[in-house]
């Protein structure tokens, strides 16, 4: 059944699969842990194994799509197999399933109907994908990063908001054709604003019948403690060397090349990391930042989240250092975390959080 999963998270593999043989899968469960630890895969599994159609599945998330969906097309472009093919379709399907029909109420401006008709020009796409010939790929390629391009500029990473609870809990309301359960995805929900959380709550409180919940988060401890108490949780370990080798070797990756799944989705990506991490130990550092050409590449990549945690790793690490005092380094921290967080939660521009957050270090880092 989750055979696959039961390669990188043994314990959770074995509990999601008897709550699946018994028929008694959770109204409501919370996958916790890193990212790239499989929370996302693992949750699509879960829907394959219930037999619930795609179309039943909607998904909000605050991640990064582009990171994984430019990776994933250079991997097809170079392997040109089943798996990468494979890889390909699984990464865009995530990005579509935040373009359900469900929440074209959340999205009801003129330009958020436009990004519904783009990811309908990347579903047909798809479709093609399935019997393209080898000498055709890179046009498939090159066609579908294009389409993809309107729905992964725009960076959706902002948080769940009031308006896609809403449409969640009547999609949930209403019974589907074909009488299948429904499922619900929701990554980041510890970035949300208050209106979102308590909305999910109420949802939570009164379930609708044959509608499954499953939250994804990397800092659980930031979901109120009344959401908790309504979903079984489940812990995802971070990988360790042999997991992640296991997982590049599947995508016929050298395992020995990447210390981690997230330096392979970086460069994958284009995002030039170092270039990013230098930035920003040169801001702490108080050096000169060439801050058009900081701008531009994370412009081009859409690197803005990595290069605030690199921000804000670079200030503990002043802080450990000596050249930051805590004082100093506490507040510095909290602004730039509220700001980002604000950010998100706001669907804020990331070049008005990189403003904010290039000043505030200079204020205060003097």
């Amino acid at each position: 059944m989750l055979g696959t999963l039961h390669n990188t998270q043994k314990e959770v593999a074995s509990i999601l699969e008897s709550l699946v043989s018994a028929g008694e899968f959770p109204t409501a469960v919370l996958f916790s842990g890193s990212p790239y630890t499989g929370r996302m895969f693992a949750s699509r599994l879960v829907c394959r194994e219930l037999g619930i159609p795609d179309e039943n599945v909607l998904i909000v998330s605050d991640r990064n799509h582009a990171y994984r969906i430019r990776t994933a097309l250079n991997l097809f472009s170079k392997q040109k197999n089943g798996t990468s093919r494979r890889f390909l379709k699984d990464n865009v399907s995530i990005l579509l399933q935040q373009y359900h029909g469900a929440l074209i109420e959340a999205q009801s401006t003129a330009a958020g109907k436009k990004k519904f008709a783009d990811a309908a020009e990347v579903t047909d796409l798809l479709r093609d994908l399935d019997n393209v010939e080898e000498n055709k790929v890179q046009d498939i390629c090159a066609k579908l990063e294009k389409a993809l391009s309107p729905l992964m500029d725009s960076n959706r990473t902002s948080s769940v908001s009031i308006g896609q609870v809403r449409a969640i809990r009547d999609w949930c309301a209403t019974s589907s054709m074909d009488g299948q359960s429904k499922m619900v995805i929701i990554e980041g929900l510890e970035n949300a604003g208050d209106s979102a959380v308590n909305g999910l709550l109420k949802t939570l409180e009164e379930p609708p019948a044959g509608c499954h919940f499953i939250l994804i988060s990397a800092n659980s401890g930031r979901i109120p403690a009344t959401i908790l108490s309504r979903v079984q949780k489940l812990r995802f370990a971070d990988l360790d060397r042999e997991k992640r080798s296991f997982i590049f070797n599947s995508l016929f990756v050298d395992p020995n090349k990447y210390e981690s799944l997230e330096a392979f989705f970086l460069e994958g990506s284009g995002i030039n990391d170092a270039l990013l991490l230098q930035g920003a130990r040169d801001l702490l550092d108080k050096k000169d930042v060439d801050l058009p050409a900081l701008v531009a590449e994370l412009e081009k990549t859409q690197g803005w989240d990595r290069f605030f945690e690199h921000v804000l790793d670079q200030i503990s690490v002043a802080f450990m250092d000596g050249r930051l005092e805590e004082r100093r380094a506490s507040y510095l921290h909290k602004a730039i975390s509220e700001a980002v967080n604000k950010g998100k939660t706001y669907n804020q521009m990331k070049r008005l959080t990189f403003d904010f957050v290039v000043y505030r270090v200079k204020e205060i880092n003097r």
